[in-house]
């Protein structure tokens, strides 16, 4: 894999040793931040060129599909009901299931909820524990093309591979280990994706309490089909923790990625506006960019946000004197980044980019920081801008196919519902 680097991103060619290191967080709070403005030089009106190193650049500034062509989603499914035994405690992730039906994960119960097409309840397995097919703080489930099931478990980072009715398989854990020079702590958390045929990927940080500046590199890695063998860096960006008295930064920009089912992975580093697809074999190969000025941060975020931070910083254990003064000393950006999640509809490989609208906001008030992803902006696997697609108020998109969008909702009393939209086009627009 050859070397690139743009502004503090770097796709490396070596891979990582059986001692990467891997971070823990506490509640909600993500450590994870763009290291600056990763853009060489500024935007120009060419549709598509290649730069010096070869690598496609393709810039669209067009508005998209006009009101004949948009698109729109219609509820499909919904599961859970506000008292009962299909009440969930708190969804985690919501997925395709077996014969068009749903995977529902529940990660209060620790329990996958496998139902029918018609919304009915087939099957539920799990339970927090240690043991085989047993789950601690399971973050997703996938279904792969062979009919197994996958749980990934970020903390401590373990997949979990079950046969078709959820009998336990094997465990695929990452390594954590303290470095020789004993600077570097071990760390227990990932981020974790997998494709419909299997290929694992993973998000880890390093922990460097001795760096002095606060900078700790942040990987992207592609697990290895071997399970003795050391995962790939395809990508890596830097943590800069606060150091000293220092504020946290509220709104700070922060990447986000998804693989596609070929194997190639996209890559945003929330501000500017930049798509960024990697190759594991080659590296970097496209930037897909939009011209598109970030929303402002309102009051009403700003408060939302603290109270996010509160509530993530209370859920971990933080004494209440520590949260307070950190949350006095908290910083808020000024602008939302650009780009707030990038996602990939699977078979047909298309970006779909999360961004804040603020022509489409309802009230920020009633959902929370969910509210924030109020549209999808959809791009062709060539990064040709389709258009942008509102979604219903407080809902959080969790995986996207061609026809469908499945994620969890909560009502007015903060009840978490799995939902299922289908994704409808008008005759003639693109598909």
């Amino acid at each position: 894999m050859n070397s690139e680097s743009l502004d503090g991103w770097r796709c490396a060619p070596a891979s990582v040793s059986s001692s990467i290191l891997l971070s823990f967080v506490v509640g909600s709070i993500s450590p994870w931040a763009a290291c600056g403005d990763p853009a060489a030089g500024g935007l120009d009106a060419t549709a598509a060129r290649r730069d010096s190193a070869g690598i496609e650049i393709v810039t669209d500034g067009s508005s998209g599909w006009d009101a004949s062509e948009a698109w729109r989603v219609e509820l499909d499914l919904q599961v859970g009901e506000v008292d009962g035994p299909l009440a969930f405690g708190r969804i985690n992730w919501v997925a395709p299931g077996p014969d068009g039906g749903m995977l529902v994960l529940d990660g209060q119960s620790h329990h996958v909820h496998v139902f029918a097409a018609d919304g009915s309840r087939l099957a539920s397995f799990g339970g927090e524990g240690d043991g085989p097919g047993e789950f601690r703080r399971p973050a997703a489930v996938t279904l792969l093309e062979d009919g197994r099931l996958v749980v990934a478990q970020g903390f401590p980072p373990v997949l979990h591979w079950l046969t078709a009715d959820g009998a336990y398989e094997a465990a695929t854990r990452l390594p954590g280990a303290r470095d020789m020079d004993g600077t570097r702590t071990v760390g227990t958390f990932a981020l974790w994706q997998l494709t419909s045929s299997g290929q694992a990927f993973a998000q880890v940080q390093v922990i460097d309490p001795g760096a002095e500046d606060g900078e700790m590199p942040v990987l992207l890695l592609a697990l290895s089909d071997d399970p003795g063998g050391d995962p790939d860096t395809i990508a890596e960006w830097t943590w800069r923790a606060p150091v000293g008295d220092e504020p946290i930064r509220l709104f700070e920009p922060v990447p986000t990625w998804m693989p596609r089912a070929d194997g190639t992975v996209l890559v945003a580093p929330g501000e500017p506006y930049e798509i960024r697809e990697y190759d594991p074999a080659v590296g970097l190969v496209r930037v897909v960019r939009r011209d598109v000025p970030p929303p402002p941060v309102t009051e009403t975020l700003r408060a939302l946000a603290v109270s996010d931070v509160r509530a993530g910083m209370e859920s971990g254990g933080a004494p209440d004197r520590w949260i307070e003064d950190m949350l006095a000393r908290a910083r808020s950006e000024r602008d939302l980044p650009s780009v707030l999640q990038v996602w990939v509809s699977d078979p047909d490989g298309r970006a779909w980019v999360g961004v804040h609208d603020p022509d489409l906001s309802e009230s920020d008030q009633d959902a929370g920081l969910a509210a924030l992803v109020n549209a999808w902006d959809v791009f062709e696997r060539d990064g040709r801008y389709l258009g942008r697609i509102p979604v219903p108020h407080g809902f959080r998109l969790r995986v996207v196919t061609a026809d469908m969008m499945y994620g969890m909702w909560e009502d007015e009393l903060e009840v978490p519902f799995a939902r299922r939209y289908r994704i409808v086009r008008p005759p003639g627009s693109a598909r």
